[in-house]
């Protein structure tokens, strides 16, 4: 009998995963551990040579419900084990998977062991479900990966900086869309937080951010009113970043940015090509102080401000840092 030699600690946050029937619907049910490890074949567990540990976060959540606050204790967990384990799976709901991915590989960037994140379409118990084909990909994944934050999906590896939900149905319900960040390592040197201070950002700070796509039918003067209050704002630009006829809303923006340090970031609503802001009709927005973004989809757009907010708040980096680092390369 080979010695055991991979120790994968398995966190379940929640998610459709592991839910069972309530009184209003599906609804995450606790003893996954339980639930899953009968429907594990021990002879392909063997092969494997892993030893699982699993836990389980309290609450469990509707992966909708989860924000930076959890983010930040995920990544606090997962620096308190590092020591302890050869990797880490980490099940939740698909809804949110891609802002927690792309959150954890900013929060743990000089993190060494592999962390994987999967999820299904389907209860584990349900009929014709993708949970256990998912859950044995993503199994495999953890010990041939030596480090590394991704997605495994639908028999698929994904990076956690590019990826995407695309499909609310489907078994393949995920795809990265741009490959540009994904060996980028752009980042404060300050920025390396503890296991304390995470959990001191999970049980205090939750940024004030708005995705806003720049739609055709947007009312200047009233969206002009609505700003006030935000820590940061991403746009989603038309096209390759150009914007409707939005005089007042880019006045109002570029005061907030001045005099507030408002974070504001620009990425496409077209899930590939990115920004370039070769157009004239993109001339207003430029001038607002903004981020041109790129190719970098708005989750992680998102998921990253938040983790650089984070760090100014706990005085690691200024203001100015957050806009230089914000663009990551």
């Amino acid at each position: 009998m080979c010695a055991v030699k991979n120790k994968v600690r398995v966190i379940y946050a929640g998610g459709t995963i592991g839910m069972l029937p309530g009184e209003n619907g599906l609804e995450p049910g606790s003893n996954f551990a339980a639930r899953l490890l009968p429907w594990l074949d021990k002879t392909w567990l063997s092969k494997l040579n892993c030893e699982l540990s699993f836990c389980e976060l309290n609450p469990l959540l509707d992966s909708s419900a989860m924000n930076a606050s959890h983010w930040f204790s995920l990544a606090a967990r997962l620096l308190d084990e590092q020591n302890d384990y050869s990797s880490f799976l980490l099940l939740q709901g698909t809804d949110t998977l891609a802002w927690t991915a792309a959150a954890l590989t900013c929060l743990l960037a000089n993190f060494s062991p592999p962390v994987i994140l999967t999820a299904s379409q389907l209860p584990l118990a349900s009929p014709k479900s993708d949970a256990l084909d998912n859950i044995k990909f993503a199994l495999e994944q953890t010990l041939q990966l030596e480090t590394g934050c991704y997605i495994a999906f639908a028999n698929a590896l994904l990076p956690a900086k590019a990826t995407r939900k695309f499909d609310s149905e489907g078994f393949n319900a995920f795809t990265a869309v741009s490959t540009d960040l994904v060996n980028s390592h752009f980042w404060p040197s300050s920025g390396q937080l503890t296991a304390k201070e995470l959990n001191q950002l999970a049980g205090s700070f939750q940024p004030n951010l708005l995705r806003l796509p720049l739609i055709p039918s947007l009312k200047d003067a009233w969206l002009a009113q609505q700003l006030e209050g935000l820590d940061g704002l991403i746009l989603e630009g038309l096209g390759s970043g150009n914007s409707p006829h939005l005089p007042l809303t880019f006045k109002r923006i570029t005061e907030l940015h001045k005099t507030q340090g408002l974070a504001v970031g620009l990425t496409s609503q077209c899930w590939q090509g990115g920004v370039n802001q070769n157009y004239a009709a993109s001339a207003a927005l430029q001038k607002t102080g903004l981020v041109a973004l790129g190719k970098m989809t708005p989750e992680y757009a998102e998921a990253r401000l938040a983790c650089l907010l984070a760090l100014k708040k706990l005085n690691k980096i200024t203001t100015e840092a957050v806009f230089l680092y914000w663009l990551d390369k």
